[in-house]
C-alpha cells in the first residue's frame, strides 16, 4: 500500500511539472512576433542613447603662438609675418571644461629646411597639446592661416665696436669728458642680411643727467632685430664715464619762500630758505635772494598736516641746488580764503 502511494504521488507531481512546462511555453509562445519587435527596438533605443550620451561635442576656438623647432645651426629665421594663428578644435563635450588653450602649441620643424623663401602649410598634425598629439576625441577641424610665409637666411658673425649712447645734461659746470666702453668690441650673430649691413653697436642710454662725477655702470647692448650676443657676452659689458669742469658754488642766505593756488587758510613754519647752489660762475653772478625764490603749490596739499614739504627753488637750467633748509612743516586749513586776501608773495593769508 506504501508502495503505490508513493508512485500515485511521484505520477502527480510529473504530471503537475508537464502542465507548467506547457503554460509557460505557451505564454511564451503567445504574440512571440510583438515580443521579440519590442526587444529588438529596447535595444537599439538603448545603443541610440548610450551612443548620444558618448558623442556629444563643442568646439573651441583660441589664438596659439608659432613655435619654431629644429632650426638648423647654420640658418637664421629672418622673416615671418605671422607670429600666432587661430586653431578651431572639436572635443567631446566632457573634455571641453578641463581643456586649457594656454596648453596648446602650433609648431613648425624647420629641421629639414634651407635658407630661402619657403610657404610652410600646416595641417592638424602641427598642433600640440601639452607637448604631445592631442588625446583621443578631440579633433583639429580648422587653422588659419593654413600657410605661413618664412624667410630663413644663412647665419653670420661678426665682431663689431661699440658707440655709447647718453641721456641726460650732466650737471651745471660740468663737462663730458671720456665714455669708454669695456670691452670695446661684441661678437654677434644672426642673419646674413641683417648682420652684413651692420657698422657698429651701440648702446642702451646711459643716464648721465645731473652727473658731476666719475661714474662707472653697466651698459647693456641694443641689438637689432635678429641679432644676438655670441655666447655669454651681455653681463660683460661697462662704461666708464668721465667729466670737467670747475663748477662755482654761492651760499644764498633768506630767499623768499611763495605760495601758489591758495584756497585754505594755511600756516607755515617758514617763510624764506637758505640755498646752496651750484653752476657755472656766469650764471650764478646775477642770482641773489631778490631774483630766486622757492614755491609751494598749495594745490598739491588738500587740508590736512604736512611734516618735510620741499618748496621747488626757481633757478636758470645751468644752476642746480645742492642743499636748502630749513625743513618746512605746513598746515592747511579747511576755512576757505576770502576773494582778494591772498598775495603770491606774502607768506601767509
Amino acid at each position: 500500500m506504501e508502495a503505490s502511494a508513493i508512485l500515485r504521488n511521484l505520477s502527480r507531481s510529473r504530471a503537475r511539472a508537464r502542465l507548467a512546462r506547457i503554460s509557460v511555453r505557451s505564454v511564451l509562445a503567445h504574440n512571440l512576433a510583438l515580443k521579440l519587435v519590442a526587444i529588438v527596438l529596447a535595444v537599439v533605443m538603448w545603443g541610440f542613447v548610450a551612443s548620444q550620451q558618448r558623442g556629444e561635442t563643442s568646439e573651441l576656438k583660441f589664438t596659439s603662438p608659432l613655435v619654431f623647432r629644429n632650426i638648423p645651426p647654420n640658418v637664421e629665421l629672418a622673416y615671418t609675418p605671422v607670429q600666432a594663428v587661430s586653431v578651431l578644435v572639436r572635443a567631446q563635450r566632457r573634455m571641453v571644461n578641463s581643456i586649457n588653450p594656454s596648453q596648446f602649441q602650433v609648431f613648425i620643424d624647420l629641421g629639414n629646411q634651407m635658407a630661402g623663401e619657403v610657404q610652410y602649410e600646416l595641417s592638424p598634425s602641427n598642433v600640440a597639446y601639452l607637448n604631445a598629439s592631442p588625446p583621443e576625441g578631440m579633433t583639429v577641424l580648422q587653422i588659419s592661416p593654413s600657410i605661413v610665409p618664412l624667410r630663413l637666411e644663412e647665419t653670420r658673425q661678426k665682431e663689431l665696436a661699440i658707440q655709447p649712447l647718453l641721456s641726460g645734461t650732466l650737471a651745471p659746470g660740468f663737462a663730458l669728458g671720456r665714455v669708454r666702453i669695456m670691452p670695446r668690441m661684441a661678437l654677434v650673430v644672426g642673419p646674413r642680411q641683417v648682420v652684413d649691413k651692420l657698422r657698429a653697436l651701440r648702446t642702451r642710454p646711459l643716464d648721465v643727467q645731473d652727473l658731476h662725477a666719475d661714474v662707472e655702470m653697466p651698459a647693456p647692448l641694443d641689438l637689432p632685430a635678429g641679432v644676438r650676443l655670441l655666447g655669454k657676452q651681455d653681463a660683460l659689458f661697462r662704461a666708464q664715464i668721465t667729466v670737467t669742469g670747475n663748477p662755482t658754488r654761492v651760499l644764498l642766505r633768506d630767499i623768499p619762500v611763495l605760495f601758489e593756488n591758495v584756497e585754505h587758510e594755511y600756516k607755515v613754519s617758514t617763510t624764506s630758505l637758505n640755498v646752496y647752489l651750484e653752476g657755472t660762475g656766469e650764471a650764478l653772478a646775477g642770482l641773489n635772494r631778490g631774483n630766486v625764490n622757492a614755491i609751494i603749490d598749495l594745490a598739491k596739499y588738500p587740508p590736512g598736516d604736512y611734516r618735510g614739504v620741499v618748496p621747488r627753488v626757481v633757478l636758470p637750467e645751468n644752476v642746480r641746488v645742492l642743499e636748502q633748509w630749513p625743513i618746512v612743516d605746513l598746515y592747511v586749513s579747511s576755512r576757505p580764503v576770502p576773494q582778494g586776501a591772498i598775495t603770491r608773495e606774502s607768506g601767509k593769508p
